[in-house]
Order: C-alpha cells, then sequence, then structure tokens
C-alpha cells in the first residue's frame, strides 16, 4: 500500500506549482497590490523623481515630499482602529477611492501645489490603509509553505511602482518634442494611471470575498470557516490536512485566553510586559533599518555619485529602484527555501561592510575637500546598488514576514500600525535633517554600518526562525527567544 504524501514531500514542490496550488491566497491580495503599486507611482513620483521644478521654492518641494508619508502614517492609525474587526474589503475599497480621488485631483489640477499635498497625502493614506490590512489578512490566509512569498508582495509592488513611475517618466521626456513639448501634462498621465489602479482595486476587492478563518471563527461562522479553508488550500487536499489547518485556525483564535491566562500568572509584572514588548521592538527596529535604505539622505547621496560615477544623462535612481525591485524578488524566492534569521542576519553583516567602505570614501571626500569630478566614483556607485539589492532581499523582505507572523491576534492590527507609524515617523525625521544640511553623508554611512553589524547580532542571537511553522507556533517561538 502506498504511503500517504508527507508535508515534507509537497514542501519540495517548485515554487510555480506552490503558487498555482494556492492561488486563492495570492488572488486575495490583487487588490492590496495594485494600491501597492500606486503608492510606490506616488513616492517615486515625489521621492524619485523630486519634482522640484514645478513650484516656486524648497519649502513647498519639501512639504510635497514630506506628505505621502504624513499620509501613510494617518492611514495606518486608521486601519487600527477597524481592522480584525470587519471585512478586508473596506479597507481595500477605501484604498481604492483615495487612489482614485488622487489621480482625479493630478488629473484637473497638474500645477496645484495644494492640490499635489492632497493627493500625496491620500495615497499615502491608501497605503497605510492596506499595508496594515494585508499583513493582518494576508497571514492569516496563507498556508505555512508560501507564507513568507505572499507577504513579500507589498515589497514587491511597492517597488514595481516606483520602477513604473521612473520609467515612463524617463521615457516622456526622451520622447518629448523639442518645439512644442506634449499636449498632456506628465502628471495627468500619472493622475490618469492612479484612478486607474484605484478602480481597479475596488474592483478586484469585490470580486474576491474570501476572508480570514480567523475572522470568521470570531464571527462564530464555522460552516465557512471549513468552505474557506477548502477554498483556499486547493480542492485536492486530504480532509485529514485540512482538518488539521482548521485546527490550526482554533489554536490561534484561542490563544487570547491562553494570553489572558499567562497575564494571570504568578510571573512578575516585567516579565508579562517584555513578553509582549520584546517582539515589538525587535520588528520594529528591523522594519526601521531597511527603511533607511528607502530615506531621502540615501537617495540623494547615490543620485551625487551616480551622476559622476555613472554618468546618467538623466536621473539615476531608476537604476537604484530596479535593484529594489530585483532585491525584493529574489528575497521573496528565498524566504520560505531559506528561513529567515540565517539569510537576515548574513545580509545584514554583509551589509554593514559595503557600507562602510561607501563612507570610507566620503570621509576621504569630505576631509580633503575635493569635489565629485576629481575621482571616479563608478565603484562607489555600484556598492550602493548592491547595497540597495542585499537589503531589499535580505532585510526587508524578513523583517516584512516576521511583522505578520511575531504579533498575536488580539494585537496585531494595533501593533502594526504602531510599526508603520514609527517607520513614517523615522523617514520625516531624517528629511528634516536633509533639508537643513545638518548630516553629514560619511556621519549616515557610518552610523548605516555600525546599526547593520548591531542587528546583524540582534537577529542572529534573537530573532526565531519561523519558517514552515504556522502562526501558533511562530507566537511559541516568539514567546520563548528573550
Amino acid at each position: 500500500m502506498p504511503l500517504l504524501p508527507t508535508i515534507e514531500e509537497e514542501g519540495k514542490l517548485s515554487w510555480l506549482r506552490l503558487m498555482w496550488r494556492y492561488r486563492l491566497q495570492f488572488q486575495s491580495l490583487t487588490a492590496a497590490a495594485l494600491v501597492f503599486v500606486g503608492s510606490g507611482m506616488r513616492l517615486g513620483w515625489s521621492i524619485f523623481d523630486t519634482p522640484a521644478g514645478k513650484f516656486l521654492n524648497d519649502y513647498n518641494t519639501h512639504n510635497l515630499m514630506m506628505s505621502w508619508f504624513i499620509g501613510a502614517a494617518v492611514g495606518a492609525l486608521l486601519a487600527a482602529l477597524f481592522v480584525q474587526r470587519v471585512t478586508k474589503n473596506v479597507a481595500y475599497t477605501s484604498s481604492g477611492f483615495l487612489l482614485l480621488v488622487a489621480g482625479i485631483l493630478n488629473l484637473a489640477l497638474p500645477r496645484h501645489f495644494i492640490s499635489a499635498c492632497y493627493s500625496s497625502v491620500s495615497v499615502g493614506a491608501a497605503y497605510g490603509l492596506t499595508q496594515v490590512q494585508a499583513l493582518v489578512t494576508g497571514s492569516e490566509m496563507a498556508h505555512k509553505s508560501i507564507r513568507g512569498m505572499l507577504l513579500s508582495c507589498e515589497r514587491i509592488f511597492l517597488w514595481l511602482g516606483v520602477c513604473i513611475q521612473v520609467f515612463y517618466t524617463r521615457v516622456w521626456y526622451t520622447l518629448e518634442p523639442v518645439e512644442r513639448g506634449h499636449t498632456m501634462h506628465i502628471d495627468q498621465l500619472h493622475g490618469i494611471l492612479l484612478a486607474a489602479l484605484g478602480v481597479a482595486a475596488v474592483i478586484l476587492s469585490l470580486s474576491y470575498r474570501l476572508e480570514s478563518p480567523l475572522l470568521l471563527l470570531r464571527q462564530d461562522r464555522d460552516m465557512a470557516v471549513g468552505d474557506t479553508l477548502k477554498q483556499l488550500n486547493g480542492h485536492s487536499q486530504s480532509g485529514t490536512e485540512l482538518l488539521r489547518l482548521r485546527e490550526d485556525c482554533r489554536q490561534l483564535h484561542n490563544t487570547r485566553e491562553w494570553e489572558q491566562f499567562a497575564d494571570g500568572s504568578l510571573d512578575p509584572c516585567w516579565q508579562r510586559w517584555s513578553r509582549r514588548l520584546l517582539p515589538l521592538l525587535k520588528v520594529l527596529l528591523l522594519r526601521c533599518f531597511a527603511a533607511l535604505a528607502l530615506s531621502l539622505p540615501y537617495n540623494r547621496a547615490f543620485l551625487v555619485v551616480s551622476w559622476h560615477g555613472l554618468e546618467c544623462d538623466m536621473n539615476c535612481l531608476y537604476w537604484l529602484a530596479f535593484c529594489g525591485l530585483l532585491g525584493s524578488l529574489g528575497g521573496a524566492l528565498l524566504v520560505d527555501w531559506q528561513g529567515r534569521r540565517k539569510p537576515c542576519s548574513l545580509s545584514l553583516f554583509v551589509a554593514g561592510i559595503v557600507i562602510v567602505m561607501v563612507g570610507g570614501v566620503f570621509e576621504h571626500l569630505e576631509s580633503v575637500k575635493k569635489t565629485y569630478y576629481d575621482i571616479n566614483l563608478q565603484a562607489i556607485a555600484l556598492l550602493m546598488l548592491l547595497f540597495e539589492v542585499i537589503v531589499a532581499a535580505g532585510v526587508a523582505v524578513p523583517a516584512l514576514v516576521y511583522s505578520g507572523e511575531a504579533f498575536s491576534v488580539a494585537h496585531k492590527a494595533k501593533c502594526l500600525a504602531g510599526v508603520l507609524i514609527c517607520e513614517q515617523a523615522l523617514q520625516l525625521g531624517l528629511m528634516v535633517a536633509a533639508f537643513e544640511h545638518s548630516l553629514r553623508d560619511s556621519v549616515f554611512f557610518f552610523t548605516f554600518g555600525a546599526m547593520s553589524f548591531a542587528f546583524g547580532l540582534l537577529v542572529f542571537m534573537l530573532m526565531p526562525e519561523t519558517r514552515q511553522l504556522t502562526l501558533y507556533e511562530c507566537l511559541l517561538k516568539f514567546k520563548k527567544v528573550p
């Protein structure tokens, strides 16, 4: 009699076969993916394109660049109020309408500063709403063998949006007629694309109505839980496997009672609070470090270096955007194969070495007071691109996956919103430092390198390995690790 297939045998399926088997899990994030593409386009428009020449002074440009991050923080704060209480389509349809409003503002008033700021805030709010909802719902709906790949969609589609923005901007100005220019303003085209993505996100969110099994359990819809699990995991799954998945959901749903029992135990108060806050702090530090590679000081330093090192005839940041997309794709393919902790710690150590080398060159230039024309900066530009690939693949993706695994069901939305708000606060602080010229490039890169080594040790010693584990097992891992 042949043996029944085991979980280990299922893990040997290729990436394409896994994606086909769990295609409904990926389809459940299609609306979120479109919102992430639109958010990346607006981020590329305001940071990578840097529309400084469109308005009268730097003060306006600074406000425009900051508005996206302010909107993302506001969207995350709003998401904490209703995510895990209502259907996921509330967040996705709201985000789609926010993209639609932003697109209409850009289409109707392409040269108006207040309109540009409001549209950036609107797109940022859509991003904040969608990221919190997608990480909560995606982690709860994903099978443990593809959870990392599924949650990595946020990074992939955000960088895809940035790449789309910088690519069509370059093509637009390359093909611009010499005499009269284009009849349409380029920001109107940006608005049309945003509006189209918003409408498509609303349609897709209403088309795919499968909910998280945990939300259905919370609503006491036991019959719907079995049907949802069967659809999400493929009708070819055996009855035993579906029963095991259902039991996993029940264990995770009952962690609320388990946490209340633990909180009422005889442990000292500081131990109970440490169990709650340490996972949050570890994920927050890792996410904030990954955000530094997307920050304005890093982009501006690469822009100056690449002009002289890569000899670009236009804005060279499209190379940085492409490396971010390439790294995110590689990280998504590796995070379920090689795990989270080992690639992340190794990437942090390698990234620290690379960025310290870059900081050393900037320190030399600042000490001898030479201009960037005096030396060949091609190697430094390539090192910065390599750093972007390493951080995008080995740090940003594992940090995002940890965000969906580290927190309990009762507090996940609030914790994710808090992490996202802190990320935006960090980006805003770095922007202000860049605007005021109070942060030297060498200091920034040396600090970056020191943090990279420190966080590499933190991940290696204090972060658990959660590959091929259920969410309930991930919570137990995070409780045991100090």
